[in-house]
């Protein structure tokens, strides 16, 4: 008869079976990490890489601008030199130098008066029937000079108030005293006659030539001389000035104001363009 042995279940083996110490020296097995730390480590790896992305491209961009800065300021400066349209700039005369060129002028003979006269002189006519008596036919030829002096003008006499404006002080017109009146080549006794009982007489014929200026004298001042003087004189002003660039040429009866200083209006848009210094 076989010798029967006992089975022993599971719990006898379980309780058999010697318990296992843990080895201190084993590695450990991590933990697995739930679900929502993952995500938050998620987020914050994607955040750091944006930014790392970020800043090399701000990086990169800084670098472009910096090659690109003289090749973009040139032809911006270009454009805004474009949209400003230059302005000349406006020279003003100098008064003293347009002065010192008139002076320069001095006397100015401007209007004229030729005239013919006979003048006749008498002596003691009227004594033994014109025995002690003279008589003198003469025929006078003069002319009388007019105009206006310019070395007379002053500092102040001219006053220019813009490039195109000028005020004018001129002297008054004069007669010019120190032109001989008498023409002696056309000037001529015409007939002569002394009395029986007398000579003649050497002054006489010096106080004919004297009443033959002033009487040509009295007929240049009749004819306005003087007015027509002053009218040539302001047209041939008129002229000169104008040569030098003035349209509003205005004559004063006084000296005018010191003109104030001169400043050029600039359109919008423009700019005075610099002068160039010599």
């Amino acid at each position: 008869m076989d010798e029967m042995k006992p089975v022993s279940n599971g719990d006898e083996n379980v309780a058999n079976t010697p318990e296992r110490k843990p080895n201190a020296n084993a590695p450990q097995a991590a933990p697995a990490p739930s679900g929502g730390k993952w995500m938050r480590n998620l987020a914050l790896g994607s955040v750091i890489v944006f930014f790392t992305i970020a800043s090399v491209a701000a990086v990169l961009v800084a670098l472009g601008i910096n090659r690109t800065n003289e090749s973009v300021i040139e032809p911006v400066g270009d454009l805004v030199r474009q949209l400003v349209l230059p302005v000349t700039p406006e020279i003003v005369p100098n008064p003293t130098t347009i002065l010192r060129e008139i002076k320069d002028l001095s006397r100015l003979e401007t209007a004229s008066f030729e005239f013919e006269k006979i003048i006749t002189a008498e002596t003691k006519q009227d004594i033994l029937w014109g025995a002690l008596g003279e008589s003198l036919i003469f025929v006078a030829n003069g002319k009388v000079f007019a105009g206006v002096d310019f070395a007379d003008m002053a500092d102040g006499d001219i006053q220019v108030y813009d490039p195109v404006t000028v005020y004018v002080y001129m002297p008054n017109a004069q007669i010019f005293e120190d032109v001989p009146v008498l023409n002696n080549d056309l000037s001529y006794v015409a007939d002569r006659d002394t009395g029986i009982l007398t000579r003649a007489d050497p002054n006489l014929e010096t106080q004919v030539r004297q009443a033959a200026e002033q009487a040509i004298r009295e007929a240049a001042d009749e004819s306005q001389i003087l007015q027509r003087a002053d009218n040539n004189a302001r047209e041939f002003m008129t002229t000169f000035l104008s040569e030098l660039g003035f349209e509003n040429i205005i004559f004063t009866d006084e000296r005018p104001k010191p003109a104030p200083p001169y400043v050029q209006e600039v359109p919008k848009g423009f700019a005075l363009t610099p002068v160039p210094t010599p």
